[in-house]
């Protein structure tokens, strides 16, 4: 028979325990086991429940166009191009270093790396979801189609000089002529599939940002302020890589100008890394050190551009339409750089770090060791 003495207290005495249940003990909040939260192990598998691999593959199918596009343009012009500058090496080889055999194997040499450097820039564009980026690859595509078209004037006259020289035959323009033509032609219908593309996937990055970093309005545009610094920076060196090798074959001897001007790539290099780490890092005094390196590449470029165009060019005539174009692209962009550098130092400190870390990977969407280090929860009785 029930004992309804215990009963009778616990409704006079409201504080009072309750009775014991059948099985001797109270229920406590530790018999029940903590569920593991899949939010904070969504960094560390996929959806599938596989973990997720650090080498990026395109996921969308808009991303795989982009790619495969730039993978197949890239595949048929280096090869169209790397034929053409085998074939003439081969002709001049014989000729030493002159003048003109430099120039020529200058512009296809550098185009192979513009080539390739776009290639490499386009996987990290979609890796990074940098719909900046992707905007700015396609103008430099647009610039590559101008240069391919340059870049046939340039040989035919190149090779027109060393024709009346006899060092070369004038008939090995007439017998690639066709190849050059092919390649601004493959670059222009790239140029037209990478545009149409880059507009379906800036819808696909925005939603990507937006779910990272909120509804914030002003956070997204801090963040679209720091991909366009760090898409600048990207095509910032490749513009002064290219003057700089210009000038360099052009100069030829080592003397003081070409010390000078072999410093500043290494120079160029390193300022660009650092504005890098430290806007990411958010180092407001360090970022002095990038934006001085930038003003000097900057006073540097323009001196090349006072010499190129000026009475005594220096022996930089042959190299003046590519020079001029690469110089003054590469002036524009560093003093864009260094208007968004300043826009970046404004936004220092104010939570945008934490969420840069967070895209990157490097810092996880929640603190799993704060999480941990509160301890384990009370022990509380259900009464």
């Amino acid at each position: 028979m029930r004992d309804l003495s215990s009963v009778h207290t616990f409704h006079n005495d409201p504080y009072a325990k309750p009775p014991l249940p059948p099985n001797g003990r109270y229920i406590e909040l530790d018999d029940f086991s903590r569920p593991s939260s899949p939010v904070l192990h969504s960094n560390l598998r996929s959806p599938s429940g596989k973990p997720q691999s650090r080498i990026y593959f395109p996921d969308t199918p808009w991303s795989r166009t982009f790619f495969i596009t730039v993978i197949i343009e890239t595949i048929a012009t280096v090869a169209i191009e790397t034929w053409i500058f085998i074939i003439i090496s081969e002709y001049l080889a014989k000729l030493g270093k002159s003048n003109g055999t430099l120039r020529l194997r200058s512009f296809l040499g550098l185009y192979i790396f513009a080539l390739l450097y776009e290639l490499g820039l386009s996987y990290d564009a979609l890796r990074r979801k940098n719909t900046f980026q992707l905007v700015g690859l396609c103008v430099c595509n647009l610039g590559l189609f101008t240069y391919g078209i340059i870049q046939i004037s340039e040989v035919k006259d190149t090779v027109t000089q060393l024709a009346k020289n006899g060092a070369l035959s004038n008939d090995i323009i007439d017998n690639y002529h066709i190849e050059l033509m092919l390649v601004p032609v493959i670059l222009g219908l790239s140029v037209i599939v990478m545009m149409g593309v880059t507009w379906k996937l800036r819808a696909e990055f925005s939603w990507s940002i937006y779910k990272n970093i909120s509804a914030d309005l002003k956070m997204n545009r801090r963040y679209y302020i720091y991909q366009v610094y760090i898409a600048l920076l990207k095509f910032d060196f490749f513009f002064i890589f290219g003057s700089q090798l210009q000038v360099l074959l052009a100069v030829g001897e080592f003397d003081e100008d070409f010390i000078v001007n072999a410093a500043m790539v290494p120079i160029a290099i390193v300022g660009l890394c650092l504005a890098a780490r430290f806007c990411r890092n958010e180092k407001m005094k360090s970022m002095a050190i990038p934006i001085i390196c930038m003003c000097g590449v900057i006073a540097s470029l323009a001196n090349t551009l006072r010499m190129l165009y000026g009475a005594s060019n220096d022996g930089l005539s042959s190299y003046q339409v590519s020079l001029g174009l690469f110089a003054s692209i590469a002036i524009l962009l560093l003093a864009c750089t260094l208007v968004n550098s300043v826009l970046c130092i404004l936004n220092f400190n104010k939570g945008l770090k934490d969420h840069i870390d967070t895209l990157r990977g490097t810092k996880p969407a929640y603190d799993v060791e704060g999480f941990a280090a509160q301890g384990p929860p009370s022990r509380f009785v259900l009464n």
